[in-house]
């Protein structure tokens, strides 16, 4: 993608006034706690697991910053599914730790490596898998993705939202999703593609909202073995 369409997917990726404003939400600052929210969330979307170790790592102003502003219990939150104002996302941490998961966050020195302050680093753990999700916080509650590793993928993507996730096991399965998109009317600002050991990841990433409906749909497509909506 060209400087030039990064720059125009960015100044669309605001519709409204509320994605500067930000959600009604538990918590001080909507890039610290509705942004950490999305960020966990994402992390739990592609996981599709119940962790038993959760590993944040914080770059620049998270690290800074994570205990005075809330972001500890609304990145966690989102990792166990609560919404902004759900009355259980300050006690989040101490929630995921009674149930037996080890909770752990990491100060990182030095500048983030994805040129932004407000940086999680997220891995989630049990006995059957691993996966890594790397998110920023850009304000407004809204978040961008810029490193996500699982089953032995590991992509990074330009950020932008939403964006679909599909594991396959047929290569051509990406161009009849991208037929289907067309199909649709649904716009793709890029594709990101990788194989491993006879698997295929594509991830779309989608210039406006993705219809559920339109999800549910396309879950059902043949050789689809995992679609995940961000």
């Amino acid at each position: 993608m060209s400087q030039e369409a990064k720059i125009q997917a960015k100044n669309t990726s605001y519709s409204s006034c509320f994605d500067v404003i930000g959600p009604v939400m538990v918590g001080p600052s909507s890039s610290h706690t509705a942004g950490a929210i999305n960020i966990g969330a994402a992390a739990q979307k592609i996981y599709r697991d119940r962790p038993t170790e959760i590993i944040v790592r914080y770059y620049e102003s998270f690290a800074e910053t994570h205990l005075g502003h809330g972001t500890d219990f609304a990145t966690i939150a989102g990792v166990l599914g609560f919404s902004y104002d759900d009355h259980r996302v300050p006690n989040s941490v101490d929630i995921a730790r009674n149930q037996g998961m080890k909770v752990q966050f990491i100060e990182m020195e030095g500048p983030s490596p994805y040129n932004h302050p407000n940086t999680a680093d997220i891995t989630l753990i049990n006995d059957h898998k691993t996966s890594r999700l790397v998110g920023i916080s850009v304000g407004g509650g809204k978040v961008e993705l810029r490193l996500i590793e699982l089953g032995g993928f590991l992509i990074e993507p330009t950020g932008y939202l939403p964006a679909l996730l599909l594991i396959s096991d047929r290569p051509e399965t990406e161009a009849s999703f991208l037929a289907r998109f067309a199909a649709e009317g649904i716009v793709v600002t890029q594709t990101l593609s990788q194989a491993v050991q006879g698997r295929y990841l594509s991830y779309f990433e989608i210039q406006h909202h993705f219809p559920q409906s339109l999800y549910y749909a396309m879950e059902e497509m043949d050789h689809v073995e995992s679609l995940i909506l961000l």
